[in-house]
């Protein structure tokens, strides 16, 4: 029953707090067909929120079983397609036999052509690359057309779950899914030796997944590539709607760059940080961003002046009207969150449960003083609160132009021949960044 409530609910709430959000090759999973969609697993849970509220089906998760302890906390999550898996940490071998009903649950959503959602890697962690894969994604797979042979086929689909910038609100989701593989090709294997089949698919799962998933081999070079993408996405900047699109160009482009770095000799690495160093130190000295740089920079697209103040008053209400829900999901991660992959999943879970609870008292209210007619007046301030978020971006865009146009001219010059020197540099050697 609650899944069907908080879907578009959660819709809302993704759509606004992402500023793009683009799965790619959604026609590769089959439709109505035994299906496990295996994805990494970057942060706490939005990655699973995503895919339940913009692929075109139920899905059902597994997580971890520790969130099950309590009765009342069960009953909510099963209600919404979550199903415990439990570690030998979550209880002991007591809690891990209960395992077996989980996976029972498995198999039966596949008999009956569901789609699932598992992360492979099994543990959550806050980085660009991909751990080694658990084996859970397998035992299922082949778990279920062993119980169920007349189901013909399982089709595992390899996802790839990528972020701009996971820990932060308005940043990007970019998630690529893989060919299917047929679960059917190693069950003679695993008929015969069960624990080399499970490997082998394993293996092969984590293969595709690799093609799907922006890696920066070695953590020392974070903060080079991400200088990079900051660059690159300048030069490609994207349309602010529709927030959901399906192209795969944008990902196969910042995965080319990571492959660069990767690929590229230290004495490269070294030359570009020393130019990155010089090109960032001298856009924060001036206070400008490397976007009014490129030479791909649309100042025309900024507010008129006039805009702003005319629309002023639309802004002050919407974020009025957003402060407390907002404030409440910042000051419940501030005081409680330690980890990084929980920040943005447990403000969001916050936010969605606050503007719940917030539009209903105002539905209250307003339903004892002039009756249900304003059910079109929270759905504007809820509207608003978005307008005020869109206004803020461009006031800041604009903001950007405004010291742009204040900077000398020669001094703008040497910036962007300073940003085509690295460009072209980069480009030259690893010929992919164009």
């Amino acid at each position: 029953m609650l899944y069907p409530i908080t879907r578009p609910l959660a819709t809302l709430a993704l759509s606004a707090n992402y500023r793009k959000i683009i799965l790619s090759h959604t026609e590769r999973i089959p439709k109505d067909k035994p299906v496990i969609l295996a994805a990494n697993h970057p942060t706490a849970f939005i990655e699973p929120c995503i895919l339940a509220c913009f692929l075109d089906r139920p899905l059902y998760f597994l997580v971890r079983g520790d969130f099950f302890k309590k009765s009342f906390y069960e009953g909510l999550l099963r209600d919404l397609h979550m199903l415990p898996v439990y570690r030998m940490r979550d209880g002991g071998y007591s809690n891990i036999k209960q395992n077996y009903a989980t996976f029972e649950s498995c198999f039966n959503a596949l008999r009956d052509n569901k789609t699932m959602m598992i992360l492979a890697e099994g543990r959550c962690i806050h980085e660009k690359r991909l751990r080694p894969l658990r084996k859970g994604t397998a035992r299922v797979a082949m778990g279920a057309l062993d119980k169920y042979p007349d189901i013909g086929e399982v089709y595992v689909v390899p996802a790839g779950v990528n972020y701009t910038y996971a820990d932060q609100t308005r940043s990007e989701i970019l998630i690529d899914f893989g060919e299917p593989i047929l679960v059917s090709e190693y069950m003679e294997a695993y008929q015969a030796q069960p624990n080399q089949a499970i490997t082998a698919f394993t293996d092969e799962l984590r293969r595709r997944m690799l093609e799907r998933v922006l890696v920066i081999e070695q953590p020392k070079d974070e903060e080079l590539t991400e200088r990079l993408l900051v660059m690159y996405r300048s030069d490609h900047p994207e349309k602010r709607f529709p927030i959901l699109e399906k192209d795969p160009e944008r990902l196969q482009g910042e995965m080319q760059i990571a492959g660069a770095v990767n690929e590229s000799s230290e004495e490269d690495k070294a030359q570009l940080w020393r130019w990155l160093d010089l090109y960032f130190d001298k856009l924060d000295m001036l206070g400008l961003s490397d976007a009014v740089i490129s030479s791909r920079y649309q100042s025309g697209k900024n507010w008129p002046a006039l805009l702003f103040v005319i629309a002023f008053p639309l802004y002050a209400i919407g974020r009025l009207w957003t402060y407390l829900p907002l404030a409440l999901a910042k000051w419940v991660v501030d005081k409680n969150v330690r980890h990084v992959e929980f920040y943005e999943p447990v403000r969001v879970a916050v936010a969605i449960g606050s503007f719940l609870v917030w539009s209903i008292i105002w539905l209250l209210i307003g339903a004892s003083l002039v009756g249900w007619w304003n059910i079109p007046l929270v759905a504007a301030l809820l509207g608003l609160g978005y307008f005020a978020v869109i206004y803020r971006e461009k006031y800041q865009d604009w903001q950007m132009k405004n010291r742009l146009n204040k900077v000398a001219g020669e001094e703008v010059e040497r910036l962007k021949e300073e940003r085509a020197r690295i460009m072209d540099h980069f480009a030259t050697s690893k010929p992919l960044v164009k």
